[in-house]
């Protein structure tokens, strides 16, 4: 910029009457003014007032007529105004401004005036203000209106803010030239509050439509802070009739929580009532809550009526501070018929569950952090089976470990620590559990059953309880050995509690048990030992410095060690009970060690005494490269395998355990995860004939030592992930997510999604982020397709086997299964996305889903089809982006009840 030049035409500077003086930088709607800027005071209402004005070019001051041009880039700043133009004169007699633009050499008009006050920022052709009353008129103007743009042909703005619009237009998107607009001869705007016309006509492609009012009114607030009607969609199901949905009322003028209130209604008879409300306070907490009744209702004479009340909650609540209590929430319950009778293409995740879990936690330290608890209320629903599980309330205080002699020379002893551990649970369930004893019980039922979740049967379930405590002591130390192997004994006492046990009587003449249960307060007390030694071995491999490959090295974790627990079902302890369970057919009687605990929350003291070894080896191999640059690279050959397996010596038979081998690793620079375990039987299977056919006996003799290999195999996984995408995809987070039309996922803003040009999102020097990544493709001409489309895929291949000996003959039951899900952008405004997967072993498809997004400018369209399956359905929604308009939209729905 020039340096500002000022002359006097009409009388000197010195016979001025104004006075100028420096004034600091200020900043404009558009530019950032030089230190050179200065003021202007003027007489308004009696009350002197100062201006700060700029010119790039000159500043000419007429003082016989008290009138100041301003030309070249000029600039004003008048409290809340701010207004720039390439010409501005101010009249002091009058006290008003005006501000033009220019035309330059070619006709085209530069310049054109900027207005900015508390209402908003206004584009214009030409402005006139007045100081005293604070009232202007503008002509040819637009203005930003939170989504969308006001322009009109003159406005006339008030003291208090407020602007009426002659010949204006209300455009609904960030789009000057979109086709689609609103147009009313008169426009009111009151900032913040709201815009009223009077006849108003919808224009669609520049042409006018039917849709148009006598008046209408749109508020002037944040989106997310309005208040409203929520206009129903409509549509009509085979099943419950012409229908309208999520119709109601929006409360969002609170500054920390909104609220919808909504309804459903069928012609048959059916309807629901919705409440969905999210809360946020900034620094402490944040969360939703989503209440849902429903009634599925039709008439008796249908070929299926419904008849069915259905509830459903979601409750959802998070602490973001750091404080040493926190309250958590994750609530998902309902009755188990909900989601089959209110099937949604948005949430379909929701609707293919069958398992859903709650937890409330409560969480916190005392005594410095020495002591931390937490208490919880847990819920399992599994809406297929009808299975019920409620652990109210769960309970937990925890010690830190404390070491007594951290001062001590003697590394065992400095290392010494205990801990303390206590909890507490009530379990409750719906599931009777069948009789797997072996034995008849003479007053228990024979099969599996479930108690109805109802108010009735409270008392029932309550009966079926169970609850206890634990308390367990673990002490521990280490200390290295022979520098190289480092040693860790361990001893933990453990004692359960709890309010009952069980008794058990033969009875003769049913030939069958009795169980009764005793009320009373009754305590188990265990423990046992053990002892670790691990260490550390590496093992590397150097290249010649011609080999691309500098160094191979390989890891080795191995672990041995021995744990010995006592056998506590032996009498002096008390817990299980040798009772007569049973007579032989020669009159012998049937004896088994049954325990006082059976079933009980926390378990019963282990039966059997165990001195058991342990032996588990982790092995790593990782590869250094040499690169163009002085630094190596590390790749990963093998993340890990492991091998483990155990020997306990006081089994009658059968000593050795399963070996269990397994392995992960990743190629291609972590794109593609690949892991798999193997469980194999380490003894022999013998083939023997008894006269009436074959019969395969497991004998005790370790195959390895009789020359029949390592073991049979028993089960096996293998499973491949990877997530593939296109070197145009930088950043794979969805910017619309979830919580955009449809649940569509798509593109962040890095790729697409700026609509306000051609979609790219550009860098400092101007090229696309496609551009500066893959520009071999941008300068090939010949190029067809434009492969710089933006693609997300993952891919996930699963498969198990199980072996197993039943009826004298090896059954392997397997699973195979395909998963993929992902998103492609076709265009910069199209968006596909896909969850879909295939069951090799049933050989037919998962549930799917194909959804689609498309920006239409102004307008957008959704769509979420799912094509084949139980839920079988579709929904398409054309609508404004505009949130003001949000109910002007076309919709088309149907769903598996049509079918």
């Amino acid at each position: 910029m020039t340096a500002l030049s000022l002359k006097a035409q009409e009388g000197s500077l010195k016979n001025d009457p104004l006075k100028i003086e420096p004034a600091p930088l200020s900043t404009s709607p558009t530019t950032t003014r030089p230190v050179g800027t200065d003021t202007l005071k003027i007489k308004s209402n009696g009350i002197e007032t100062t201006i700060l004005y700029y010119a790039e070019d000159s500043i000419i001051t007429k003082t016989a007529t008290n009138v100041t041009y301003l030309y070249g880039n000029a600039y004003i700043e008048y409290g809340d105004i701010k207004l720039d133009a390439a010409e501005i004169i101010i009249d002091r007699n009058q006290n008003e401004l005006i501000a033009k633009g220019v035309q330059d050499s070619t006709g085209s008009w530069i310049g054109l005036p900027v207005f900015q006050d508390k209402g908003g920022v206004y584009e214009t052709r030409g402005i006139r203000y007045n100081f005293a009353t604070n009232r202007a008129k503008i002509t040819g103007v637009v203005t930003q209106q939170d989504e969308g743009y006001i322009s009109g042909e003159e406005i006339k703005k008030n003291q208090d803010g407020s602007a009426y619009i002659k010949g204006g237009k209300f455009i609904p998107c960030d789009d000057l030239l979109a086709s689609t607009y609103i147009k009313a001869e008169k426009i009111k705007v009151i900032p913040g509050d709201k815009i009223i016309t009077g006849p108003a006509q919808l224009y669609i492609g520049d042409i006018p439509t039917i849709f148009a009012l006598p008046f209408a009114f749109f508020p002037d607030v944040k989106s997310d802070a309005q208040s409203g009607i929520l206009f129903p969609k409509y549509g009509e199901e085979r099943v419950r009739g012409i229908f309208l949905r999520e119709g109601g009322y929006f409360f969002g003028n609170n500054e920390y929580i909104r609220t919808a209130v909504t309804g459903d209604y069928y012609s048959k008879g059916s309807f629901g009532l919705n409440v969905v409300s999210n809360y946020k306070k900034r620094y402490k907490y944040s969360g939703s809550v989503d209440l849902r009744y429903s009634k599925s209702k039709t008439p008796d004479i249908d070929e299926n009526p419904l008849n069915s009340k259905d509830f459903w909650v979601s409750i959802s609540h998070r602490p973001e501070s750091r404080n040493k209590t926190r309250f958590s929430a994750s609530i998902n319950a309902g009755t188990s018929s909900y989601n089959n009778n209110n099937i949604s293409t948005e949430n379909f995740q929701n609707t293919i569950r069958s398992e859903f879990r709650s937890n409330i936690s409560l969480t916190g330290s005392f005594a410095n952090n020495r002591f931390s608890y937490g208490l919880n209320a847990r819920h399992s629903q599994n809406i297929q089976t009808n299975i019920l599980d409620v652990s109210l309330p769960e309970f937990s205080l925890n010690m830190t470990r404390v070491t007594p002699f951290s001062q001590a020379k003697q590394e065992a002893l400095k290392r010494l620590s205990f801990s303390w551990a206590f909890s507490t649970s009530n379990k409750i369930t719906n599931v009777v559990r069948p009789n797997s004893a072996g034995f008849d019980i003479s007053n228990s039922t024979n099969k599996a059953d479930t108690i109805a979740v109802t108010f009735a049967k409270l008392p029932e379930l309550f009966a079926n309880a169970q609850n206890g405590a634990r308390h367990s002591i673990p002490i521990s130390t280490s200390f290295p050995l022979f520098e190289n192997f480092n040693v860790s004994p361990s001893i933990n006492f453990q004692e359960l509690w709890y309010l009952e046990e069980l008794d058990y009587t033969y009875i003769e003449d049913e030939n069958a048990v009795r169980i009764d249960t005793l009320n009373g307060f009754s305590r188990a007390s265990t423990y046992g030992v053990s002892v670790g030694i691990s260490t550390q071995l590496y093992g590397s491999k150097n290249f010649k410095p011609s080999s691309k490959i500098e160094s191979i090295r390989h890891t080795m974790l191995p672990n041995l060690s021995f744990s010995y627990r006592p056998d506590f079902g032996q009498e002096k302890y008390g817990y299980y009970k040798y009772v007569q369970v049973d007579t032989t057919s020669a009159g012998e009687p049937v004896y088994q060690f049954l325990s006082k605990y059976n079933g009980f929350v926390f378990g019963n003291p282990t039966l059997g005494e165990s001195a058991a070894i342990s032996f588990n080896v982790n092995n790593k191999i990782e590869m250094k490269v040499r690169s163009d640059t002085a630094k190596s690279e590390k790749v990963s050959i093998l993340e890990n395998l492991t091998f483990a397996t155990s020997y306990n010596f006081l089994a009658d038979s059968f000593n050795l355990a399963d070996y269990n081998l397994s392995a992960r690793t990743t190629l291609f620079k972590n794109k593609i995860d690949i892991s798999g375990g193997l469980t194999l039987d380490p003894y022999v299977y013998l083939t023997t004939n008894n006269g009436e056919g074959d019969v395969i006996k497991r004998v005790d003799a370790i195959a390895l030592t009789q020359g029949k290999g390592i073991g049979k195999i028993r089960s096996g996984r293998f499973s491949l992930s990877t997530n593939l995408n296109s070197k145009a995809s930088t950043n794979q987070q969805s910017s619309r997510g979830q919580g955009g039309p449809g649940g569509l996922a798509s593109i962040d803003d890095g790729g697409y999604g700026n609509a306000a040009n051609d979609g790219y999102g550009t860098m400092n020097n101007g090229e696309t982020n496609i551009q500066r990544q893959v520009p071999q493709y941008f300068d090939d001409p010949n190029a067809y397709i434009d492969i710089s489309v933006p693609w997300n895929i993952r891919f996930s291949y699963n498969y198990s086997f199980n072996r197993s000996l039943s009826n004298n003959e090896f059954s392997t039951s397997t699973r195979q299964s395909i998963r993929m899900n992902g998103n492609l952008g076709l265009s910069p405004k199209w968006q596909l996305t896909i969850n879909t997967g295939y069951d090799i072993e049933l050989k037919e498809f998962t549930q799917s889903s194909l959804g689609v997004y498309r920006d239409l400018g102004c307008w957008e369209l959704t769509g979420n089809w799912i094509p084949f399956g139980r839920f079988t359905s579709y929904s398409i929604d054309i609508q404004i982006k505009a949130s003001a308009l949000k109910d002007l939209k076309l919709s088309r729905r149907r769903s598996f009840f049509d079918n």
